[in-house]
């Protein structure tokens, strides 16, 4: 009876070592999979970042706003309000009167003319 206890376990142990084998062959293939959708993505990623800097509007001029040529204005929160360009918002800027206001955050609020 033990001889056939012997020849049952190997018998087990080489599909095991079989079956373990071929498990090792899907994970090597899913991982070049992964390594390959990783790189994918980078790609995407880097041309999506391209095409939304190429789509940035100026808030004043409505004219499209080359890379670095671009003020962002940001909420209290931290969120994108809008962007200008550097010139239009020069001229924004020079054209406002502002005041030191300790109580806003900023410390800058705009005044408002008196005419």
């Amino acid at each position: 009876m033990e001889e056939v206890n012997e020849i049952d376990y190997s018998i087990n142990s080489v599909e095991q070592k079989d079956k373990v084998e071929a498990a090792l062959v899907r994970l090597k293939a899913l991982r070049s999979k992964v390594a390959e959708i990783r790189a994918q993505c980078e790609s995407l990623k880097e041309m999506q970042a391209k095409n939304q800097k190429e789509t940035k509007v100026c808030n004043e001029c409505g004219k499209g706003i080359e890379q670095n040529q671009e003020i962002t204005i940001k909420d209290n929160s931290g969120n994108l309000r809008s962007y200008y360009h550097k010139d239009c918002f020069k001229a924004i800027w020079a054209s406002q009167t502002w005041r030191f206001d300790y109580s806003s955050p900023g410390f800058l609020k705009r005044s408002e003319s008196s005419r």
